[in-house]
């Protein structure tokens, strides 16, 4: 029995038909910090002000604020300050807001940044994951802002596009990914929510280059969380790769599934475009989600179960070594699966690709 579930699992992961959508929890291998830590480190770094700002924040739900957080409300309030004449009345002023914002996101630069560093945790993965072909590649949707799959993939020379053309100062043009590519292994990597080595220009245009160039340049990094619709106007990145988000979660195939590792389900945007997916009209999409268990477990099982039902009952989620969500695995096949704690990216790794060398 418990063969014949890994064996699923690693049908799952393999099946050209399934996407990915990789959250902070999968970089945490590679020394990236998770978001609570993230935010502790950026706040011990910026102006007192910025902090007191952050400290009014309330929470969401069971969830602390984050850094994230905070920058979702300065975009907001930027946004409603050029609705109005005269700005003065106000608490906080435009340019005190992007000083902040620029500031913030540079020190989250700071924080993530390496020298093009690999993981091999990663490298094992992105070469399991990336045996069977596709036409266009493999799809890998993540919402975190390091470089650590680009490196990986560069390391292991494999192909893949991220819809820049170029190199050190590459620029954005979406119809990368829809070339053929140049390799029968390849992958399309979209970043959902930015990177460190991302740019925007005063002409407006985004460009790639190197982190540690972002650190040192006048532009604003390209970071930007959940908050979408106070930022379309200023960032089309995020308008199109959030439409190619909902455009390969509507795919035709049979089997089609999207694998989320490491997310938590925090991020409303990207919820209801799962959401949103999973039911419209002819939708086969199917959701396996391999999570960590939070503090308040049962907030959070009561969470995943109402996401589930919105979901027409086609969204699995294993939590820890907790509970599950969801009808892929019959009862017994589930709970030997929590007991493997695949929410852990290596031990996933180590599960589909045999034990680490």
């Amino acid at each position: 029995m418990m063969r014949e579930t890994k064996e699923r699992v690693t049908e799952w992961m393999t099946s050209p038909d399934s996407g990915f959508l990789i959250g902070a929890g999968c970089s945490k291998c590679a020394d990236k910090p998770l978001i609570g830590e993230l935010t502790d480190r950026v706040l011990a770094k910026v102006d007192g002000t910025i902090k007191t700002e952050f400290n009014e924040l309330k929470s969401t739900g069971s969830r602390s604020p984050t850094i994230e957080d905070l920058i979702n409300y300065l975009v907001r309030y930027q946004s409603i300050l050029k609705t109005v004449q005269d700005t003065s009345k106000h608490h906080l002023q435009p340019d005190w807001i992007e000083q902040s914002l620029n500031s913030i996101k540079k020190e989250i630069v700071e924080q993530i940044t390496d020298s093009w560093a690999e993981s091999q945790v990663h490298a094992r993965f992105l070469q399991r994951i990336g045996g069977t072909r596709s036409d266009l590649g493999r799809d890998v949707f993540t919402l975190n802002y390091d470089t650590v799959i680009e490196a990986t993939l560069d390391h292991l020379m494999l192909h893949y596009v991220d819809g820049f053309r170029g190199s050190r100062n590459g620029w954005f043009d979406p119809t990368v990914f829809d070339e053929k590519p140049i390799s029968n292994l390849s992958f399309r990597i979209y970043k959902l929510h930015g990177s460190i080595n991302w740019r925007r220009e005063k002409t407006g245009h985004v460009r790639r280059i190197e982190a540690s160039h972002v650190l040192v340049g006048d532009d604003p990094v390209v970071v930007y969380p959940s908050e979408q619709k106070y930022v379309q106007t200023q960032f089309g990145v995020y308008e199109t790769l959030i439409g190619r988000f909902r455009d390969r979660l509507r795919e035709s195939g049979v089997n089609n599934r999207l694998i989320a590792l490491g997310y938590s389900f925090n991020d409303e945007h990207i919820n209801e475009a799962i959401i949103d997916a999973v039911c419209s009209s002819g939708s086969n999409l199917t959701v396996i989600a391999l999570v960590g268990l939070d503090p308040d477990a049962s907030a959070q099982k009561i969470k995943l179960e109402e996401f589930a039902s919105r979901c027409n009952q086609r969204f699995n989620a294993y939590v820890g070594d907790s509970f599950y969500v969801g009808n892929a695995l019959d009862d017994v096949d589930a709970k030997n699966l929590l007991k493997e704690n695949l929410w852990n990216f290596e031990n996933l790794v180590n599960y589909i690709s045999g034990a680490a060398v």
